[in-house]
């Protein structure tokens, strides 16, 4: 299935759960199984790229991993990244991100600036998706030095 195919397949979806989200009880079956504090954020898969990191030494890996994560931090603290971690598996997805922007492009153009994605070592793939209100989400960073 071609993507461009998937992504109207995926929108379709997340349109059509939005509106029986937004029913009455009455008028729709499936609404005492929804959260009402359903909201659209934008998950960000960082992917891998086309360069490899097993070419670099431990300190050049060490200090690109420091910029990666100065960057999700700084984005973090803005409020533009609600939840980020790690997959712990060795797949082609290596990183999420939910973002909290006003629409895909906007929450593409979040992940500029980290070195992993500009310099190629990564990519990025944003998907919408409804979610409950994520808010109250907070990231305890230890203080900086």
């Amino acid at each position: 299935m071609k993507v461009g195919v998937r992504y109207l397949i995926f929108a379709i979806a997340i349109g059509l759960a939005a509106i029986l989200a937004a029913q009455t009880q009455e008028a729709n079956p499936l609404a005492p199984y929804i959260p009402k504090n359903m909201k659209t954020y934008y998950l960000i898969l960082l992917v891998k790229g086309d360069k490899s990191t097993a070419d670099l030494s431990k300190a050049e890996n060490t200090a690109l991993m420091q910029k990666h994560l100065a960057h999700l931090r700084t984005q973090v603290e803005a409020g533009k990244f609600l939840v980020v971690g790690p997959l712990l598996d060795d797949g082609r997805i290596r990183g999420i991100a939910v973002a909290q922007a006003a629409n895909a492009e906007e929450a593409a153009q979040l992940e500029r600036g980290d070195p992993l994605v500009d310099d190629g070592w990564m990519k990025t793939e944003v998907h919408p998706v409804l979610l409950q209100d994520l808010s109250n989400v907070k990231a305890d960073y230890p203080e900086r030095k």
